[in-house]
């Protein structure tokens, strides 16, 4: 090798302060989107962020959809032409694609913008419509295909995945580290749950209730657990934030978040505060289907006028029948709900409770907030003082 190769592969060879730069940074924005707060990370943008993160999984989803080339009333040789026909016909509306925006026909995207959205609506729509004149399998294809992107676009901006991660972990932290806290509400909640479980009309109402309105009922309660955790979430995230800066002096040259940056923080408090209402409904919910099927037995439903509809699984103990049905499911889930809406309020109550879980948001975000202060540092982009 040349002395003059040598200059020119020195020459090549990133500096190492530029390349401890780029590690802080790379290590910082996973950081970020590890704890569900991805909008914090400089330059974010809904093409490359959002779309060009979800671009597996939308491949996925569009290939899946090729099955709409198919017909239930053809052969299989037909089905099998026409799936490899539709194949064909995507790809070559992806190769146009690509020729029209003046890349490579196999060229992938580097970032999922407003044309490839387009295309992942529409080309799917397509294969019902060409391969079987279904105008009506055409247009709800590309309905459920908008609908797909939109909550796409909504649960990875704010990081709800993230966030579901980091939470699930938290909790479990959070039932082993202070089960005294827990015990403190749980009594209350058995004993407000165990009430309404074994009474008759709780039984006879939900052995009515059609499926539509226990879905109805279902989505109601789960907006007021909603509401109810979100009521005084601007004041706890405003809260948590400053403490946060104040346990980071470096944090104070920092720029104020911005008003999406601040609505993703609270999206990720709000989460891991569902997330353990979630949890501790879920304990409940299962807890009664045990409890339910060896006390409110099929005698016991019968003498209380229950009907039970469709049955999902039945034993035998002690020559008792044991029977677990459509209406004992739906009444243990009722009040798994109903519980879940106590233990929401009592979050909200319990002070204890309270400080401890705002507690751990507080460590999480001061963490964030020193992480911010290197990773701003590292961009240059924000004077951040050394300290």
């Amino acid at each position: 090798m040349t002395r003059g190769q040598t200059t020119e592969r020195a020459r090549e060879r990133p500096r190492p302060a530029a390349a401890a730069a780029t590690a802080v940074v790379s290590d910082a924005e996973r950081l970020l989107r590890r704890n569900g707060l991805a909008l914090l990370i400089e330059g974010y943008s809904a093409e490359r962020d959002v779309f060009g993160r979800a671009a597996p999984f939308l491949l996925l989803v569009l290939l899946t959809q090729l099955a709409g080339a198919a017909n239930l009333s053809w052969s299989a040789a037909a089905n099998t032409l026409a799936v490899l026909g539709g194949l064909l016909l995507v790809g070559t509306v992806y190769a146009v694609l690509n020729r029209v925006r003046g890349r490579a026909w196999n060229t992938l995207p580097q970032s999922v913008d407003t044309p490839e959205l387009a295309f992942f609506v529409l080309a799917p729509a397509l294969l019902p419509l060409v391969f079987g004149g279904q105008l009506t399998a055409a247009v709800v294809t590309a309905a459920a295909n908008t609908a797909l992107l939109a909550l796409v676009w909504f649960t990875v901006r704010y990081g709800f995945v993230s966030t579901l991660w980091w939470g699930t972990a938290r909790v479990v932290d959070e039932l082993a580290a202070s089960l005294g806290r827990l015990v403190r509400l749980l009594p209350l909640l058995l004993v407000f749950s165990l009430v309404l479980f074994f009474n008759a009309e709780i039984w006879q109402v939900f052995d009515a209730v059609p499926p539509t309105g226990t879905l109805v009922l279902g989505v109601v309660f789960a907006a007021l657990i909603a509401l109810a955790l979100g009521l005084h979430l601007p004041e706890e995230v405003a809260a948590v934030l400053r403490q946060a800066v104040d346990r980071v002096p470096e944090a104070a040259d920092l720029p104020p978040l911005t008003r999406a940056q601040r609505a993703n923080v609270s999206a990720m408090v709000l989460t891991s505060q569902l997330l353990q209402v979630l949890v501790v409904s879920i304990g409940v919910g299962v807890f009664f289907v045990v409890v339910g099927t060896v006390t409110v037995t099929a005698d016991v439903q019968e003498a209380w006028g229950v009907v039970g509809g469709q049955v999902l699984w039945t034993a035998e103990l002690d020559g008792t029948a044991l029977v677990v049905n459509q209406t004992s499911l739906r009444v243990a889930v009722a009040i798994a709900t109903f519980t879940g809406l106590y233990f929401a309020i009592s979050m909200l109550t319990d002070a204890v409770y309270r400080a401890a879980f705002m507690s751990a948001i507080e460590d999480q975000l001061t963490t964030v907030t020193r992480t911010r202060v290197a990773y701003l540092r590292a961009l240059g982009t924000v004077e951040v003082p050394a300290g």
